[in-house]
């Protein structure tokens, strides 16, 4: 069955609304598959870097490369951490000159964590595996994913899932699965070149600890209840995960054709209106740069899951 089968009414049209160019890129390009040298999908790229909400980003860059202040995780969402993981979220061009410089700083800042706000992760010897996951991404997406200053946080992914299960004292030193999300989403990101055997190890480790629980219910490892973000359908998410998230990891990965993802991705679909839209909600939309369009997003994302879970010649439902 193709996937386009499975949704009530055709959404494109409306992703590809000229209103929002950074959807309509990521679009045109995850989806309908135009290429580097298509006319449309480089005038939507050139649109989106000179609008909202990746331009709202890029004006508040510091000439340095850096947000806000020199503590590159504060403030929370706005920081220079952050500001990263946005611009790569919303598909700003990783060759622009910005998004380069802005993963330079921070490889700068990682040399000195204690100067620069981020001595407390490294003070653990494991754990904080979100953080980890989400530098190794957008350092790797801008380009850097080769840089020898990058190498000792992919072994700290490595290592921590090795032997600690990506357990983390935040989970009360269960093993965690938004850090095991974020562990696989940033080294899915590292070019071929980086990605050694110990690093696809650890990639199918971690897929076979999203895979081997429930979910679409979230019952993973933890002494409190499943936070009430794993059902929502959230755009963008930090360091969190819910079930579109941790299927984007696994599709990442390369993995989303496994039989085990299924029953989520039967939960996704059983929450497609009518429109053959997702119905999305951006929690942190008051603490960031710029607001955005959360169904938009959510809904692009689920047709992509879609798109790679149910490739022409599948016979599957």
């Amino acid at each position: 069955m193709p996937w386009q089968a499975l949704l009530h009414a055709d959404p494109i049209p409306w992703l590809l609304e000229r209103s929002d160019p950074a959807v309509r890129a990521l679009t045109l390009r995850q989806v309908l598959d135009r290429g580097p040298r298509d006319a449309e999908l480089r005038e939507s790229q050139q649109r989106a870097m000179a609008s909202p909400p990746i331009s709202t980003i890029l004006k508040r860059q510091h000439a340095d490369g850096g947000w806000a202040s020199p503590n590159m995780y504060g403030p929370k969402y706005q920081g220079t951490h952050w500001s990263n993981l946005l611009l790569i979220e919303y598909g700003a061009d990783p060759g622009d000159p910005r998004v380069r410089r802005a993963a330079r700083r921070v490889l700068d800042d990682l040399a000195e964590p204690e100067k620069n706000g981020v001595g407390w992760v490294f003070a653990h010897d494991h754990g904080i595996s979100c953080f980890v996951g989400n530098v190794v991404r957008y350092v790797a997406m801008a380009g850097y994913g080769a840089d020898a200053r990058l190498e000792p946080l992919v072994q700290r992914l490595v290592r921590d899932s090795r032997k600690f299960d990506a357990a983390c004292f935040i989970n009360g030193e269960d093993p965690c699965a938004w850090g095991y999300a974020r562990l696989i989403w940033g080294l899915a990101a590292l070019p071929e070149s980086a990605r050694g055997r110990e690093v696809e190890r650890t990639l199918r480790r971690g897929v076979e600890f999203l895979l081997a629980y429930k979910l679409e219910r979230g019952r993973y490892p933890t002494a409190t209840e499943p936070s009430y973000l794993w059902r929502q359908l959230s755009f963008p998410l930090f360091y969190q995960a819910d079930v579109l998230f941790v299927l984007r990891a696994i599709d990442a990965a390369g993995a989303i054709d496994d039989p085990r993802a299924q029953p989520a991705i039967a939960w996704l679909l059983a929450r497609q209106d009518p429109r053959g839209r997702w119905a999305g909600r951006a929690p942190y939309g008051d603490r960031m740069p710029s607001r955005v369009d959360a169904s938009k997003w959510v809904t692009l994302q689920v047709l992509t899951i879609l798109k790679h879970a149910f490739p022409p010649g599948d016979n599957g439902a």
